[in-house]
């Protein structure tokens, strides 16, 4: 399964690189404005500056070990205090303020679930502490409110990462139709994302160790399989066998994802294993997007 799901962002990539560079292929024109494409560029950024930060913030392994070592009864090894993942001054200050790229319901909307996520992160590692302190002093009721409270806290910060995804997944798409107008593999390399964004919408749900939400996990997969069945259907281009023998590998990589993520789900139940198969191979291929 990992080697399968490091194709994602690597094949986009190659994709998006032939595309627009063309080799010695006849080059074409875009018909935006350099101001329309200064703009759909922005997006385009925040939106990577966004998965990194998100990835690394609120990552889901991490926010698990912390939940499962809650979670252990009697005698547990002793583990020093945690401090929320520190980000970088100039990617908060992006994140939090973002530009007139977008309008002013958009901004306000990022704003506040930035806000709101940073907020709820920095409450989750509070309460581990507090959390250490009252079992080192056998205050197990105490400790037993805390994990009930870290659970909500981390459903909570899955769904900012996924409002803000949500946000920002069709106006990054909008942002790439633009910088690949006119260029031959568009089509190919757009739905290649959209998939993409749908893996990435389902390993954030699947990601709640201790809640499966099995509808909405059915309700992406069914996403994800329509937009795999569209993109079987998009013709080849001539002149980019290459390129279109790496997109074919792509779908196949989808077909085996759906194959896997349908057997981690008919489980009906979280697994340590399923998901680290499955999420660290999809992080690595998000990083070379």
């Amino acid at each position: 399964m990992k080697k399968k799901i490091l194709l994602f962002g690597a094949l986009v990539g190659v994709l998006l690189l032939s595309s627009c560079s063309g080799g010695n292929k006849k080059q074409t024109v875009s018909s935006e404005s350099p101001e329309e494409l200064d703009n759909a560029s922005k997006v385009i950024n925040y939106y990577h500056t966004s998965l990194i930060v998100l990835k690394h913030i609120a990552n889901a392994k991490d926010i698990n070990a912390v939940l499962g070592y809650m979670e252990q009864t009697g005698k547990v090894p002793e583990v020093a205090p945690i401090a929320p993942p520190e980000i970088s001054a100039r990617d908060t200050a992006e994140l939090m303020d973002p530009g007139d790229y977008f309008n002013a319901e958009i901004r306000q909307n990022l704003k506040q679930n930035y806000a709101g996520l940073f907020q709820t992160r920095t409450q989750f590692y509070a309460n581990f502490n507090k959390f250490l302190s009252y079992k080192k002093a056998n205050e197990t009721a105490k400790a037993g409110a805390l994990l009930d409270e870290n659970y909500r806290l981390s459903v909570a910060l899955s769904e900012y990462k996924q409002v803000i995804f949500d946000i920002l997944s069709p106006l990054t798409e909008q942002a790439e139709k633009e910088i690949l107008a006119d260029k031959p593999l568009k089509e190919q390399i757009m739905a290649m994302r959209k998939m993409s964004n749908t893996v990435q919408s389902i390993m954030n749900i699947y990601s709640r160790k201790h809640t499966m939400d099995g509808p909405r996990i059915d309700l992406k997969m069914a996403e994800l399989r329509k937009e795999w069945e569209a993109a079987k259907k998009l013709p080849a281009v001539t002149g980019y066998d290459e390129e279109i023998k790496n997109y074919q590998s792509f779908l196949s990589t989808v077909e085996s994802f759906m194959k896997d993520m349908q057997k981690a789900r008919d489980k009906g139940k979280y697994s340590a294993e399923d998901y680290d198969a499955m999420s660290n191979a999809y992080e690595y291929g998000l990083s070379v997007i």
